[in-house]
């Protein structure tokens, strides 16, 4: 029998196929661990980050879902403009009210991962019961209040476990890449969140009545289970006993002490929280009310935003290793405020469009630095409470922000509220700029600053809700 003396013509094409798909799986492995730069790590830390990622895109589907229908979903029970201003400041106030112990429960703890998972789980059982509410009590004021406390009542357990959650990552995402893992991480997020937005809309189209809303927050829940299963396979760092173990003990004004940089910066950080949900809750309620848009088009405007922050986070994640997480927070602090002003004279959808896609560039560049800012003044010991200190005091600015925010839109309706956000935020970034930073609003440098000259790079030092518009 004659042998055949050469391979069918196809052999070598379907081996260029082959090693073009390996190649190109190991390059989305890298991607999804943060970057080809993760091939400096083991194995076993970069599977952690890629986990890490996972979590973020499922967690952002469905915070972004929440954020763009649960006040919408209220108004629908027949919540009034006071109520939901309301929730959003009791949902604040859980903010510091968790801070606190969970500071605590993070400090003394040698294994951080079930301080995150158990409340996560917690977070997802409330977000159920909200959603089968309209099934158990009749409609009126009953149905509301149960509606708010189970809001409330998650953002309480959520917040219990941001100490945990803060001090994990910082163990587990290498010091000097933070600024480029994060801002991958967020752009995979934002594009989650985009897809998610974006399904979500048409589903409420289709559905009339609060049904279409139900199953929208069912598909919350549905990705959050997936996020809480991705964090699960994260490996967490053993962490070592503390050096000093009193330090868990150390009463607060004794903890601060010599820590004069980080007290100015939670001061000016309520500020700018506090300015910021005067006019939070209220965008989406907005347009649905009085620009009378579509659950598609909040969906869109919601979605351009998450589209917008992902050449955002392209943009200001190597800015934030390279100049520092201060420089970034400055410069895109001083662009925000002209948002929530601008919207004060929308009159029809489509002009949200370009408000949120200048608001979801700026914001991306804003919380990727304020995130680097705060891992950089806490040191590595005292972290756990001095976190807890910080999301404490931003929780009551958010607190008193969206109380105010609420009297204003009850009495005065809603545009007062966006004009008087834009000039509080303008107000508390030139603060920013004069006492944190140390420049002159009028341009000229002061001689020194609360923050030591290097302290905004990653290598100076040992190494966050809401509607941002």
């Amino acid at each position: 029998m004659k042998a055949f003396s050469h391979l069918p013509s196809g052999g070598p094409r379907l081996g260029w196929i082959t090693t073009s798909f390996f190649r190109w799986e190991r390059l989305t492995r890298l991607m999804l661990a943060g970057g080809r730069w993760t091939m400096q790590l083991g194995s076993r830390a970069r599977r952690s980050l890629r986990w890490l990622i996972w979590d973020g895109m499922f967690a952002n589907i469905g915070e972004s879902i929440l954020g763009a229908y649960q006040s919408i979903y209220l108004v629908e029970l027949g919540a009034t403009r006071g109520e939901i201003g309301v929730l959003s400041a009791l949902a604040n106030l859980a903010l510091p009210a968790a801070m606190f112990p969970g500071g605590k429960l993070a400090s003394k703890a040698r294994r951080l991962k079930p301080l995150v998972i158990v409340p996560a789980i917690l977070v997802r059982v409330l977000l159920l019961l909200l959603i089968v509410a309209p099934w158990i009590f009749p409609a009126g004021r009953t149905l509301i209040i149960v509606a708010i406390a189970l809001i409330v009542a998650r953002s309480l357990v959520a917040n219990l476990m941001l100490p945990a959650w803060t001090t994990m990552i910082s163990d587990i995402v290498p010091t000097q890449w933070r600024g480029r893992y994060f801002s991958s991480r967020n752009i995979l997020m934002g594009a989650s969140g985009f897809l998610g937005l974006l399904l979500v809309g048409q589903l409420i189209d289709r559905i009339t009545g609060i049904g279409g809303y139900q199953l929208a927050l069912g598909v919350a829940l549905l990705v959050g289970v997936a996020s809480i299963y991705a964090f699960w396979h994260i490996d967490e760092p053993l962490r070592p006993a503390l050096a000093t173990p009193e330090l868990a003990a150390l009463p607060l004004r004794q903890l601060l002490k010599g820590q004069g940089r980080f007290v100015a910066y939670c001061a000016v950080a309520a500020l700018w929280n506090l300015t910021v949900q005067i006019s939070g809750p209220f965008f989406n309620v907005f347009l649905a009310e009085e620009v009378r848009a579509s659950a598609s088009v909040i969906a869109l405007a919601s979605a351009a935003s998450t589209l917008a922050s992902l050449p955002g986070q392209r943009v200001f994640g190597p800015l934030n290793d390279r100049k520092g997480s201060m420089w970034v927070q400055r410069l895109t602090g001083f662009w925000i405020p002209f948002v929530p002003a601008l919207w004060g004279f929308v009159t029809q959808p489509w002009q949200a469009f370009p408000l949120q896609i200048l608001a979801g560039f700026m914001w991306a560049g804003y919380n990727l630095a304020a995130f680097n800012s705060l891992l950089e003044l806490t040191p590595a010991e005292s972290r756990p409470r001095l976190v807890a200190v910080y999301q404490a005091v931003v929780g009551i600015g958010m607190a008193a922000g969206a109380a105010l925010g609420g009297v204003i839109a009850q009495v005065s309706g809603y545009r007062p509220v966006f004009w008087i956000s834009g000039i509080g935020r303008l107000v508390v970034a030139l603060l920013f700029s004069a006492l944190i930073i140390g420049v002159n609003p009028l341009g000229k440098s002061r001689g020194r600053s609360l923050l030591r000259p290097g302290a905004s790079t990653p290598s100076a030092e040992s190494q966050e809700l809401t509607d941002e518009s």
